[in-house]
């Protein structure tokens, strides 16, 4: 074996042996709980908060670097009253890849976190001093960016809520569940969420799920979504009873302005005072980029429950091309019914469709339009 690469490798192996000889020892003599109290009045004296360590704290040096704490809560500035509190958050790094510049986060769980924020009528807020810049330092060399890795990511019984004093606004996240597969540059990521959102400003009151693969490259601004499924439900504004079903695939590149949906259903329902709605919107393939537009097969119906009737709509687009200058449909459709009690009108639109968006320019240029009514009220009961 060459002598210098034997030398090499018996100093890695000899760093490597002192380090975890270290951890080893850390690990059956240090204790963290025995400095709870240093811990508390630290936190005391520099941001005049009231730091409540009820649980245990944890910590591991190898193979992994971690630390878990349980139950700990954060009064307001100057106040005795919560601010924030966590049942349990645990965080563990992986220690060997830290050498290389990589950032693996094998565990990131966190459970049962509740916080408040407040903006008070004075425009200031109950974090302002948590957000104090920090101490100015000598300007260090820019450095090689650290990559990261995140084994998987579990979130749970999370509650975080917004009010703000002057305008009497209250927003809240209620509930919120997120678990994920690995997460890393250009690996796919797996994805559950649920979370409840409630607001008085607009009136809101939703549970969202969702469901989706996630694959994206932050240096390239490049996000692609795949088995996509997004359900809502709940009610907002003056609408009840909504319920909003999405599914399909998409992608998007934001550094070149490119946008694209595969197999792209969208279905949403719901009630406005006494009145019901229903749309669907299906785009099997479409593709926006800042010069180039490209679709096919682009439907949406859609039914309303009025007053005076019933009316049902389709509105189908064959093929879709050009760009925002320039773009054409080769044949637009338009079909609508509406159903009153003593009679019923229909109404079919076709044409070739060309435009300019930038301009807002829109032309028809074989337009057809077609109507039938029928009842007992018309001239022979049909025009």
């Amino acid at each position: 074996m060459n002598k210098f690469l034997k030398v090499g490798l018996l100093t890695a192996a000899g760093a490597l042996s002192v380090a975890v000889a270290g951890a080893a020892y850390l690990a059956l003599t240090f204790n963290p709980n025995d400095y709870k109290e240093k811990i508390i009045q630290a936190v005391k004296a520099s941001k005049q908060r009231t730091l409540h360590l009820d649980g245990d704290i944890s910590l591991s040096f190898f193979p992994n670097i971690g630390a878990k704490v349980n139950r700990v809560a954060l009064s307001e500035f100057q106040n005795e009253t919560e601010f924030a509190a966590i049942d349990s958050v645990r965080v563990s790094l992986a220690l060997l890849p830290l050498f290389s510049k990589r950032l693996v986060v094998n565990e990131l769980s966190l459970s049962g976190l509740h916080a408040t924020l407040i903006k008070h009528k004075d425009g200031s807020s109950n974090i302002d001093d948590l957000l104090s810049p920090p101490v100015e330092k000598t300007p260090q060399p820019a450095s090689a960016p650290v990559k990261f890795d995140i084994a998987k990511v579990v979130i749970a019984k999370t509650n975080l809520a917004y009010r703000d004093e002057l305008s009497g606004a209250h927003y809240a996240i209620n509930d919120m569940q997120l678990s994920t597969s690995r997460i890393a540059p250009n690996v796919p990521v797996k994805i559950a969420l649920a979370v409840g959102v409630t607001a008085n400003q607009p009136k809101l009151a939703i549970q969202t799920d969702l469901k989706t693969t996630l694959t994206f490259d932050l240096e390239k601004q490049s996000y692609q979504l795949a088995d996509l499924k997004l359900a809502v439900t709940g009610a907002a504004l003056d609408m009840t009873k909504l319920q909003l079903n999405v599914s399909g695939a998409a992608s998007a590149n934001l550094a070149t302005q490119e946008f694209s949906a595969n197999k792209l259903l969208l279905k949403v329902s719901g009630v406005k005072g006494t009145e019901g709605f229903s749309a669907d919107l299906s785009a099997p393939d479409l593709n926006l980029a800042s010069d180039h537009y490209t679709g096919s097969g682009v439907t949406l119906n859609a039914k309303l429950d009025v007053a005076f009737g019933q009316l049902v709509a389709a509105f189908s687009l064959p093929s879709v091309s050009g760009n925002a200058q320039a773009f054409k449909v080769d044949n637009l459709s338009v079909d609508a019914t509406l159903t009153q009690p003593v009679q019923t009108f229909k109404v079919k639109l076709t044409s070739p469709l060309a435009g300019n968006m930038r301009a807002q320019q829109f032309a028809l240029s074989n337009l057809s339009i077609a109507l039938n009514a029928t009842g007992d009220a018309l001239p022979n009961k049909a025009v």
